[in-house]
């Protein structure tokens, strides 16, 4: 499936793999396994898809109940929000205006992110900051190397485990608020190991 003149792109999919990707032309490419469990509609430059396996659409009960492949392709720059159940995320270049994801594993390459939503999933990779960013890690483990922070990005654990890694020249300011849990960070510089300075609380 083909579709012009897309500006911004709102998915939900349960048990399903997505592979998505940024490329170089001015077309959006999506390419289900099967037709029959896509809804998708366009209106007003926006695409909108609901994808679940085929075996939940039948309700049948399957031991195997295998995640249902889905690749897109969108052109660079154009925003897309993604809510996503039991599934598995690999994205590369991608502009995430919003990724929330729910019993998943998630892997970014080199993806602008807004908000990020990580509940009882695994999440890992090398974003982007532009503007502004939230990640929120709940029940799960979140591990995000920042490549480029051009803007404030805001970090929340929930019961889980976060890990942010900045650019060494980022200009960072840095709040921790302890809700009855446990913290640890540390910050480092080029100079010297002794001049780590880190903490628990």
């Amino acid at each position: 499936m083909r579709f012009e003149g897309i500006e911004e792109i709102w998915m939900k999919l349960v048990d399903v793999d997505l592979k998505i990707s940024a490329w170089n032309r001015d077309c959006v490419e999506l390419n289900p396994r099967s037709e029959k469990g896509i809804k998708v509609r366009v209106k007003d430059g926006r695409l909108s898809v609901d994808y679940k396996a085929l075996w939940k659409l039948e309700k049948t009960i399957k031991r195997d109940r295998s995640l249902e492949p889905l690749e897109l392709r969108v052109p660079f720059g154009v925003p897309v929000s993604v809510g996503i159940k039991r599934g598995q995320v690999t994205a590369e270049g991608v502009h995430f205006e919003s990724l929330s994801v729910g019993e998943c594993k998630t892997s970014l390459k080199g993806c602008i992110i807004g908000d990020l939503i990580s509940a009882v999933s695994t999440l890992s990779g090398s974003v982007v900051v532009k503007e502004k960013a939230s990640v929120m890690a709940i029940a799960g483990r979140v591990t995000l190397k920042v490549k480029e922070l051009d803007g404030d990005i805001e970090a929340v654990s929930n019961m889980g485990i976060l890990k942010l890694t900045i650019p060494i020249d980022s200009d960072a300011s840095i709040k921790i608020e302890d809700n009855g849990g446990s913290l640890s960070w540390r910050v480092s510089t080029r100079k010297t190991p002794s001049s780590a300075m880190g903490g628990t609380r």
